[in-house]
């Protein structure tokens, strides 16, 4: 669900509907999310809320001045629940991109991965049970991104999707994440793999690893650069003080006595009179006649 473009009531409720119905089914919820915030700011990233009493049914915030990412949602039991995933930086002026992922939907407790940049950054398991929305308030439901929030998001949100099911491999390939589906299942490949071919191909993986890394990282600077110079561009295009308009001369119309020769100067008023005509004094600009 691209949330960007929830913008009618009608959307709104089919939202509200499509997550009732597939809760209920999935076993996991993501929320994937690219987006720029100034040092230490903040905001609400995303939020489903009932219009009635404005109450949440699960809000994600982000605090910039702790460097954490704030979850809360309504428990089964009808009290809200706040959970705290640490480390985030994501508050420092750069470009980032935020996976969110809500696990155990279909079990006595929740669980939550908070991955930045494709790294596994906190988690938090044994939580207690989300409530499921009512299917008679479905219509009552409001969904806030970014600047709709009450605590609106201080940066630019570039994207916002909510994904209902799906393995974490193939969400992770939306945000171009190598994320592996199961630890024991990498170990085993890693175990048949060294059997297999040995030392020479664990160095192989080594290095692709590393380069997929500095590929991510640098794909990530070209981005920021792209809007650095973007921003350079527009700034020239609507600059008034650059040199693209024609320079007023001091000098015209002369503001010196009539016959008295007029220079321009970088000094104040911009300008300088040569002497008084013979028989005047003066200090160019003004002379008066000497015989009178």
């Amino acid at each position: 669900i691209d949330l960007l473009t929830v913008t009618e009531t009608r959307q709104m409720t089919n939202v509200a509907n499509k997550i009732r119905t597939e809760v209920l089914s999935v076993h996991d919820m993501y929320l994937l999310s690219t987006f720029h915030l100034p040092p230490k700011q903040g905001g609400a990233l995303f939020g489903l809320y009932y219009k009635k009493d404005n109450s949440r049914w699960f809000e994600v915030s982000v605090v910039g001045k702790t460097n954490k990412v704030l979850i809360r949602y309504l428990r089964a039991d009808g009290k809200l629940h706040s959970v705290n995933l640490q480390n985030s930086n994501l508050s420092d002026g750069r470009s980032h991109t935020l996976l969110l992922r809500v696990g155990g939907l279909k079990a006595s407790s929740l669980s939550l991965e908070l991955y930045v940049d494709c790294k596994l950054l906190d988690s938090h398991k044994g939580l207690p049970e989300m409530a499921s929305i009512d299917q008679e308030k479905t219509e009552a439901i409001e969904v806030r991104t970014g600047q709709k929030t009450y605590l609106r998001m201080q940066g630019s949100l570039e994207s916002l999707k909510l994904i209902l099911g799906g393995s974490l491999g193939r969400i992770g390939a939306l945000s171009e994440c190598p994320f592996q589906e199961d630890e024991s299942m990498q170990n085993t490949v890693s175990n048949v793999i060294n059997s297999l071919f040995g030392e020479q191909t664990k160095a192989l993986v080594r290095q692709l690893t590393l380069f997929n890394q500095i590929l991510m990282e640098l794909q990530e600077d070209v981005r920021d650069q792209v809007k650095e110079m973007s921003l350079i561009r527009n700034t020239i295009m609507e600059c008034q003080v650059c040199g693209f308009h024609e320079h007023r001369s001091r000098c015209n119309p002369n503001p010196c006595f009539a016959g008295v020769d007029c220079m321009e100067t970088y000094e104040y008023p911009g300008y300088r009179c040569g002497p008084c005509p013979s028989g005047f004094e003066g200090n160019g600009t003004h002379c008066a006649d000497i015989n009178e």
